[in-house]
């Protein structure tokens, strides 16, 4: 709540997505005498706290409470909203288990007063004006895309938005709650005009229940499945193990040497098979390097290397022992060979990649 009140000082431009319920089903409200959304709002600073720690009936989804019969379990907002993928918005009321978003709202209600203490307008209870908070369900602006999937997540953010930066993607796709909150937000770029004619609900059982926005010409969420790479049987770096990947892009990824010659020796490999890096896209040769980039820097406080050798070797007269491009990115470090200097040492290093190996069918 602090930062979103300074970031609006800064900039009172600003649309905040909330992911959390913001009101009750109308029953709740009147069973409690509760005409207005900020009563409620105030009920739940005052009490929410104890009902998330008794979990009594109409709240349920810790150990040994189970689901209880209500009057209804969902706001209007809920049940009108589109289905995606079998997924559906769950209940204020469901505290624990799989999905439950309860504890979440039952402690975020009180910190939309604060906000709207501090000016901030909340949809659809508030005449609009900026800066504006609105209530989200994510999985209605990203689509049925398997976000436990980080291969999913990347081929989603890759296809939905060619404009992000492989940064930005690394970022969005480093865990489900981060590729929510930032396809939220694109979504919500996308869609500025919609939500700037956004207007204060009419309906009275709206008012009191709040609404979920999602984009009104319809959920057609992009749904991409990871493409298969092109592989050819034994190689190596056609079929690596997932557990061995340290860092991953569009077209590559990363794995430690298996013979390192130096502490951090890592790879950057490209999915699809080729006989040389030569035979790939500019697009896919350009990926491969700013895996290169990205590896480089994170090795360099890893490691505390003084400097890197970063290369490969093109054919069998050069030294490549594995039939698939891939880049050598090789620490150095002040005093590990006498003279670091000039075509000697460059050869050297060449030759300490392919010979200095144990035995083996598989060296690279």
């Amino acid at each position: 709540v602090t930062e979103l009140i300074t970031e609006a000082e800064r900039d009172p431009d600003l649309l905040v997505g909330l992911d959390f319920a913001f009101s009750v089903p109308l029953w709740f409200l009147r069973q409690r005498r509760l005409t207005r959304f900020e009563d409620l709002w105030g009920l739940v600073a005052e009490r929410g706290e104890a009902w998330l720690a008794g979990c009594e009936p109409p709240f349920w989804g810790k150990p040994g409470k189970k689901r209880p019969e209500l009057p209804e379990h969902f706001r209007c907002t809920e049940t009108e909203s589109p289905r995606v993928g079998g997924s559906a918005p769950k209940s204020v009321f469901q505290i624990g288990g799989a999905g439950a978003v309860g504890t979440g709202s039952l402690r975020g209600m009180p910190c939309l007063r604060s906000l709207h203490a501090a000016g901030f307008s909340i949809w659809p209870f508030h005449e609009p004006k900026l800066p504006t908070v609105i209530e989200i369900y994510p999985r209605l602006l990203t689509g049925p895309v398997v976000k436990s999937s980080p291969d999913a997540r990347l081929a989603y953010l890759w296809e939905a938005f060619p404009e992000l930066t492989q940064a930005m993607v690394d970022v969005a796709a480093s865990s489900e709650d981060a590729f929510d909150a930032a396809v939220s937000a694109l979504v919500m770029s996308q869609n500025v005009s919609e939500l700037e004619a956004l207007e204060r609900a009419s309906d009275s059982q709206v008012l009191l229940e709040g609404a979920i926005w999602w984009h009104e010409a319809g959920v057609v969420p992009v749904h991409v499945e990871p493409s298969s790479p092109t592989e050819i049987e034994g190689c190596p770096f056609c079929d690596p193990d997932p557990a061995d990947v340290i860092a991953s892009s569009r077209y590559a990824i990363a794995i430690r040497d298996r013979y390192p010659v130096s502490e951090g020796h890592t790879l950057v490999i490209p999915r699809d098979h080729a006989r040389t890096l030569y035979e790939l896209s500019a697009s896919v040769q350009s990926d491969l390097w700013q895996l290169v980039a990205r590896v480089r820097s994170a090795l360099a406080g890893e490691v505390s290397a003084d400097g890197f050798n970063i290369g490969l070797n093109e054919g069998e007269a050069a030294g490549q022992t594995v039939s698939h491009p891939h880049i050598h990115i090789v620490p150095r470090f002040d005093g590990d060979v006498p003279d670091p200097r000039g075509l000697n040492t460059a050869a050297r290093w060449c030759s300490t990649l392919t010979c200095n190996r144990a035995p083996s069918t598989r060296r690279w």
